[in-house]
């Protein structure tokens, strides 16, 4: 979506109820730094930006204060609209030419359920004249990138949360090619699934799940560090997080059934993400889905990325994008 590389940059998420920013003052792990700050409820609701004055203030006074200005930023596609599609194309048209071809092609022989979208092509087999496209409504990313402009950052990358875990699994030479995954990345009150085969994005989805954010309270840990718990009884919540596994399994039964008609299923569940309760969800998945489980906890990202928790996980697949 956008252009112009340079060295240093500042990757930023945004969810409903945390900011966080990995500012990289250069291309190697050891110079980035972690920050983290807690959201008060109604700035950003279901991933959409609600209050966008508090958000300036907040990006105003906090981000650009971790930053500086003139830095390029790289953000977040909301997951909440991210619609993939997948396209045919002749097999001379050059991998860098692709995400042009497409953008000729909506309208045409690519119809999208909505107007003026953000999109990307994603091909990891260039010699088969197929593609993957992603889409997105472009409307919450123009709010982001208006208020970057306004603090006079520099708008670098939009990039879409599924690929960026992809990057991060790949550095930590988690995947391989000759198996399904399933990635499973949990937040307090969000849930994005993809599934990962042979070297391919094959499935999205996104999923809510309902919790009271009140009731999750960052604890400041250092000075740019947090930990969230939740202040009240978290049976309820296990129940809502039962529901998604059991959701889980559906996803993988259609994928196996529906989509591969018995021919291909997931081979492994890879769970990742800055829910507190990640251990436990683990052991849920482990015991009623009973297939292979990686969970991405703190000493794996440490290994690689000294000075992080596993909360910046996604944000790290972020950090690490080439922009040409």
């Amino acid at each position: 979506m956008f252009k112009r590389k340079r060295k240093s940059h500042v990757s930023i998420e945004l969810k409903d109820y945390v900011l966080r920013a990995i500012v990289a003052k250069g291309p190697e792990p050891h110079q980035w730094q972690g920050y983290e700050l807690p959201l008060v409820p109604g700035i950003v609701e279901n991933a959409m930006i609600e209050d966008e004055v508090a958000l300036f203030e907040i990006i105003q006074e906090q981000v650009v204060k971790w930053t500086g200005k003139k830095q390029a930023v790289r953000m977040f596609v909301p997951d909440t609209n991210v619609l993939l599609k997948s396209f045919e194309h002749a097999k001379d048209v050059a991998p860098h030419e692709l995400r042009g071809y497409a953008e000729m092609e909506l309208g045409h022989s690519i119809h999208l359920p909505f107007q003026d979208p953000l999109i990307d092509v994603y091909d990891p087999n260039p010699d088969d004249g197929k593609a993957m496209l992603f889409a997105a409504p472009s409307e919450e990313i123009n709010k982001m990138v208006g208020m970057f402009l306004d603090v006079s950052l520099e708008p670098q990358a939009a990039d879409i949360r599924a690929l960026c875990n992809i990057r991060l699994l790949e550095h930590l030479t988690v995947l391989t090619d000759e198996r399904t995954y399933l990635i499973a990345d949990w937040s307090i009150n969000e849930l994005s699934i993809s599934i990962f085969s042979q070297g391919q994005l094959e499935f999205l989805r996104y999923q809510t799940i309902e919790t009271d954010l009140s009731q999750w309270q960052g604890k400041k840990e250092d000075e740019f560090s947090y930990q969230f718990s939740n202040k009240g009884e978290l049976d309820d919540y296990r129940l809502v997080v039962m529901d998604q596994v059991l959701e889980i399994d559906r996803m993988m039964n259609f994928f196996k059934f529906s989509l591969h008609k018995g021919e291909k299923a997931v081979d492994e569940i890879i769970v990742l993400g800055d829910n507190p309760q990640l251990k436990s969800i683990g052991s849920l998945l482990d015991t009623n889905l009973g297939v292979p489980l990686t969970i991405v906890q703190g000493e794996m990202i440490e290994q690689y990325f000294p000075g992080f928790k596993r909360e910046f996980s996604t944000l790290l697949g972020l950090a690490l994008k080439e922009v040409n």
